[in-house]
């Protein structure tokens, strides 16, 4: 009875622990999996440490070389950027300094041509006579004349034979006269002569053009005492000139000899060949022309 009950219970730890070990199976068998991955896994990367070491060994010279030469690519590349970049500035610097230059030069030009519309107006104040403002747009380039062109014409009141001025003295007169410009003889022509006196001694003269930058003085006594600077203005005679206009100094005398005259040399008061802007001398009201 006793064996028979040991066996039996046997029989029941046997068939007990034998039902336990089917129901985990599924947890005993993941688990098993489990182990047997992480041992792999571990195995895979160490035989792969292995086996990288002596590749990166062989590869680090050769890296090495690598990031030498791009290194060297990119900083001849950065310098050929700062190079171009260097270049457009100092374009851009040369362009507004080119700017700069004609915006001098224009403010200049206005400057010089305010300074000298002034002088004018100055003159044109100090003085009764009807001055007309013109300017001159031509030059004759004859080596047998001497004569200028300005805006002024028939339909602003200039008539033939009107004076020309500035404020440094006479100009010339109008030798040819359309309705919108006229052309203007020069002193220094030798169709020109004015009735002219030496200031300071006041004698009577004539101041003839010889195509230079000089013009002459005839009909100077031989007796007269005038000397390099003495002044030379208009006298008022001939109906062409009114009296007083500043004719020129006197810049040589001819040694006195015999006969009854001797001449001179005249500068004109004005540098004809710079001459922008002029006066011409307008008939007054009720003259005849």
């Amino acid at each position: 009875m006793l064996l028979k009950r040991r066996t039996s219970i046997y029989s029941s730890g046997d068939e007990g622990l034998s039902g336990l070990l089917s129901r985990r199976r599924g947890a005993l068998l993941a688990l098993g999996l489990t182990v047997l991955a992480f041992s792999l896994l571990a195995t895979h990367r160490e035989r792969k440490e292995n086996a990288a070491r002596p590749l990166g060994l062989v590869a680090a010279p050769a890296q090495t070389a690598v990031s030498t030469l791009t290194g060297g690519f990119g900083a001849l590349l950065d310098e050929y950027v700062a190079v171009v970049g260097a270049k457009q500035e100092a374009a851009r610097f040369r362009r507004d300094v080119a700017d700069l230059r004609r915006e001098l030069a224009a403010v200049s030009e206005v400057a010089l041509e305010n300074r000298r519309l002034k002088t004018l107006l100055n003159f044109k104040e100090s003085t009764d006579l009807p001055l007309l403002p013109a300017r001159i747009v031509g030059r004759s380039t004859s080596a047998w004349f001497r004569t200028l062109v300005v805006d002024k014409g028939a339909a602003d009141g200039v008539v033939l034979s009107s004076p020309v001025v500035t404020a440094g003295g006479v100009i010339g007169r109008v030798s040819e006269v359309s309705n919108s410009s006229s052309r203007v003889l020069l002193i220094t022509d030798t169709s020109s002569a004015i009735d002219a006196v030496v200031q300071r001694t006041r004698a009577q003269v004539i101041v003839e053009g010889r195509l230079g930058a000089a013009c002459r003085i005839l009909y100077m006594a031989r007796t007269e005492d005038a000397v390099p600077g003495d002044r030379v203005v208009t006298s008022g005679l001939g109906d062409i000139y009114p009296k007083g206009l500043l004719v020129g100094q006197i810049s040589k005398v001819d040694p006195a000899k015999g006969g009854v005259f001797r001449g001179a040399e005249l500068i004109p008061g004005v540098d004809l060949s710079r001459l922008e802007e002029v006066f011409m001398v307008l008939p007054r009201s009720g003259a005849s022309e």
